[in-house]
């Protein structure tokens, strides 16, 4: 099958490009002919930007991580074409190209400052008479709610099939559809990134992976602990007084590298905590309460819930072995990730299927 996906890949953060690999590989391992639809507003383009220079992230070495994810992009990732930036653009998709597409994962459906409501992420662009039209653990995060917008409505119902990351999206889309949507994992859990090889980027002995930005006095605690431990502190993407290393300008392949062959990992990133558990590195991961929708299904199939803190205050009253699980505890997520196999597997067959009925019959 032909397949197109509509995500985040344009952008500097590792979590958005890796997972949008991450369901490139396994599509094409399945024997699928996939690319990413180029999609880039330059709204979003504008902020990420920003954040890069101009806010707390703000580093000239920023350079660097810019050039190094465009090559990965470039190396890793099939694209539709140029860069199309305005949504009209993508109308010339409509077509028959694809067989199938997906929008997602990552919060696609999200409605903030950098991506206003566009229907874009909804295929208003494509015909679901020629192309079936599905998401795949798409999100719109807790900060949008859906039925606020009522457009969405009518672009959900021209869906075929529909797939969350997250239950307070499925509640809304079924509140807006009348059908429970599918729950699906993040696409990272689909892809063996043990299988691949990644550098040892870090050539000073064993180290603490600080992704994250701490204030002073969460900061001196892992400090704390790291020296209690004999570890260095690495910041890995991120910018701390108290590293002893800042690997700023790296790419998605350095950054798997650097979590990969740490001896703990620290962070408050839902990719970051992903990443940690799928190379079996031991733990500290720290989210508030209120933003823990996303990792709480995952952490409780693994049977891991106690990973997760509210601040990295407490983290200098653990051991290196309280951190620690065994990787049989991940098999846990083996039946969510095996059912989401079968949701892509379902929507993109060996052989291509006949484009049925949308969700509803009052598609615009």
């Amino acid at each position: 099958m032909k397949i197109g996906i509509l995500t985040f890949h344009n952008t500097p953060n590792f979590g958005a490009t890796l997972q949008c690999y991450a369901l490139v590989q396994y599509l094409q391992s399945q024997g699928h002919s996939v690319e990413v639809i180029n999609y880039m507003p330059p709204k979003a383009l504008r902020r990420y930007f920003r954040s890069q220079f101009l806010g707390r992230r703000r580093s000239l070495r920023n350079l660097g991580k810019f050039q190094k994810f465009r090559q990965f992009v470039h190396d890793k990732i099939p694209l539709s074409g140029g860069p199309m930036f305005r949504p009209s653009a993508l109308k010339a998709l409509d077509d028959g190209r694809y067989d199938v597409v997906f929008t997602g994962s990552d919060e696609v459906w999200k409605v903030d400052q950098i991506r206003p409501l566009d229907g874009s992420f909804y295929f208003d662009f494509l015909s679901p008479s020629k192309t079936r039209l599905c998401s795949f653990a798409a999100s719109a995060s807790t900060v949008t709610d859906l039925r606020a917008y009522p457009q969405t409505k009518g672009w959900l119902a021209r869906f075929h099939e529909i797939a969350v990351r997250d239950p307070h999206t499925g509640d809304a889309v079924k509140d807006l559809t009348g059908i429970e949507p599918d729950l699906v994992c993040d696409p990272t859990f689909l892809w063996n990134f043990s299988a691949e090889t990644h550098p040892q980027v870090h050539q000073g002995g064993k180290y603490l992976a600080l992704y994250g930005w701490p204030n002073a006095a969460d900061s001196a605690k892992i400090r704390a602990y790291a020296d209690r431990h004999g570890l260095q502190v690495v910041g890995v993407g991120a910018r701390n007084p108290i590293c002893d290393v800042e690997y700023i300008d790296i790419g998605p392949t350095e950054w798997l590298g650097l979590m990969r062959h740490s001896s703990t990992v620290v962070t408050d990133f839902f990719h970051g905590i992903i990443f940690a558990l799928l190379f079996n590195r031991p733990l500290y991961a720290y989210v508030d309460a209120k933003k823990r929708m996303k990792l709480e299904r995952i952490m409780e199939l693994a049977g891991l819930s106690h990973l997760l803190h509210d601040t990295p205050g407490e983290i200098d009253t653990y051991s290196l072995d309280d951190l620690s699980y065994a990787p049989e505890q991940l098999v846990g997520m083996e039946p969510m990730i095996e059912s989401s196999k079968a949701f892509l597997q379902r929507n993109a067959p060996a052989t291509a299927p006949v484009i049925d009925e949308v969700l509803s019959g009052d598609q615009p």
